[in-house]
């Protein structure tokens, strides 16, 4: 009987994997090497596409320097509006992390020609201070932007939305093995593959327009 358990104990084991698969990378989110230690090429590159139709770009590069890790976004969208007009959309981030924690951020953006900033900085407490687009506000909880390369997004109930400053509630839900819906404030599909790499996104944008992400180098 004793050995009868002890391999029903290996089975198990053995076979556990396969019914509950485990991302081989989740060692990697509190290391000094994230997110390079996922990005092993620095950098990740989208088309985005609007009903099948591409309309712009999304890339971020990351750089690592006495342990601070740099992550710098830049996108563009330019889309037919009203059969005459076309709407642009342009974004640049540059944000600081430290152990996969926000040190601070600051975006830059031209939304069909209203230019603002967006700005995230963190104290030596912890504290955020983050300028919106419409207020200014401090927060104690460590929130992650919406930059959508941190696979903890994936687990998120608050984000701060990168477009406006605002704080979002989210209830995430677990579609597949690499896929995970957000809805709430904003509502999204985002996948992470399993090494946790960011690998899509997905939205429905005005007059149920669909937005996605296709990555370029992800393999």
């Amino acid at each position: 009987m004793k050995y009868l358990i002890l391999l029903l104990n290996l089975l198990i084991y053995i076979i556990s994997p396969i019914f509950n698969p485990a991302f081989s990378n989740e060692s990697c989110l509190k290391s000094i090497e994230f997110p390079l230690c996922i990005y092993t090429d620095k950098k990740l590159e989208f088309i985005i596409f609007r009903n099948e139709k591409e309309v712009g770009w999304h890339n971020v590069v990351f750089e690592i320097s006495d342990e601070i890790i740099t992550a710098e976004t830049n996108a563009y969208v330019k889309a037919p509006y009203l059969l005459v007009f076309d709407y642009v959309m342009e974004y640049h981030s540059v944000s600081k992390w430290h152990k996969g924690k926000l040190i601070n951020l600051v975006a830059s953006l031209n939304d069909d020609g209203d230019e603002y900033e967006i700005s995230i900085t963190k104290d030596s407490d912890g504290k955020m201070t983050i300028s919106g687009k419409e207020e200014k506000f401090i927060i104690e909880e460590n929130i992650l932007p919406t930059e959508h390369w941190h696979p903890e997004e994936r687990n998120a109930s608050k984000l701060i939305n990168t477009l406006n400053g605002e704080i979002v509630n989210v209830i995430s839900t677990q579609i597949d093995e690499q896929t995970w819906y957000l809805e709430g404030d904003i509502k999204y599909e985002i996948t992470y593959d399993k090494e946790l790499k960011w690998t899509g996104l997905k939205f429905t944008a005005d007059e149920d327009d669909i937005i996605e992400y296709i990555c370029k180098n992800c393999k």
